[in-house]
């Protein structure tokens, strides 16, 4: 008996793939496989390496508005110190000219304005406790977050150095893949090689999937016609999913 080929007709291009090579091409897919994912891995290191880096500025940049905070806390504290002291220059001036004056008129007056700014300063002093209160939390939230920052840049470092080994060990991995795959895809007959790969290219691994039982493609999930289905069970040629035109086995 004859070698079987399929010939596959996609977007123009004519596919011939030798049937008796199937077994050997399904051990090449699985290698690609294997072999994407590590890429993919190497891929996405750098993505990794700039998210831990942005996790790290994120709370750099916390700890300085949380630091700018404080220090605007304490500037309004010395600016009420600074009010509370002129309001009391200005009751002892006050109280000064109380009492100096002889004119009665100028005397109450010396007592309404003693008064009224001494009102002025417990209000001030009410609001100074109130800042020195929010100093002495937003200090304490500081504190919090900067040993917990200190934590979070050992992790990091941490995590770094874990990226790096994983890279090294990934890429000494991948060319020991590749070098394996290479060797296996000589001992396939070129052309169906070049067929597989071409179905690659054109639709992404998996390009040879099972059917299953209830006869749907696993590559798009779509049901296949009975003679289809048929043709896969007797395994005696290369049969293409109608939908995705991957190979069914």
């Amino acid at each position: 008996m004859g070698k079987a080929f399929s010939t596959d007709v996609w977007r123009g291009r004519v596919w011939k793939m030798n049937h008796d090579d199937l077994e050997k091409l399904l051990i090449l897919q699985e290698k690609d496989i294997r072999i994407a994912k590590v890429k993919k891995d190497l891929d996405s290191l750098p993505e990794m390496r700039k998210n831990i880096l942005n996790r790290l500025k994120l709370v750099k940049q916390k700890l300085l508005e949380l630091k700018e905070y404080i220090t605007s806390l304490e500037l309004q504290v010395g600016e009420v110190e600074s009010s509370i002291a002129s309001k009391n220059a200005y009751i002892a001036k006050t109280k000064t000219l109380q009492s100096t004056t002889r004119k009665n008129e100028e005397y109450q007056m010396c007592i309404q304005e003693i008064a009224k700014t001494e009102v002025a300063i417990e209000e001030l002093e009410v609001r100074e406790l109130e800042l020195m209160e929010q100093i002495e939390n937003a200090k304490k939230d500081f504190d919090a977050k900067m040993a917990r920052a200190k934590e979070m840049k050992l992790e990091a470092e941490e995590k770094m150095a874990h990226l790096e080994h994983a890279a090294e060990n990934d890429a000494s991995s991948l060319k020991k893949m590749q070098a394996d795959r290479a060797e296996f895809a000589a001992q396939i007959p070129a052309d169906s090689v070049e067929s597989y790969e071409r179905m690659i290219k054109g639709k992404g691994l998996p390009v040879l999937v099972s059917m299953e039982e209830q006869g749907r493609c696993t590559g798009c999930h779509m049901a296949v016609p009975d003679y289809i289905r048929i043709k896969v069970f007797q395994g005696r040629e290369l049969v293409h999913c109608p939908n995705c035109h991957r190979v069914l086995h």
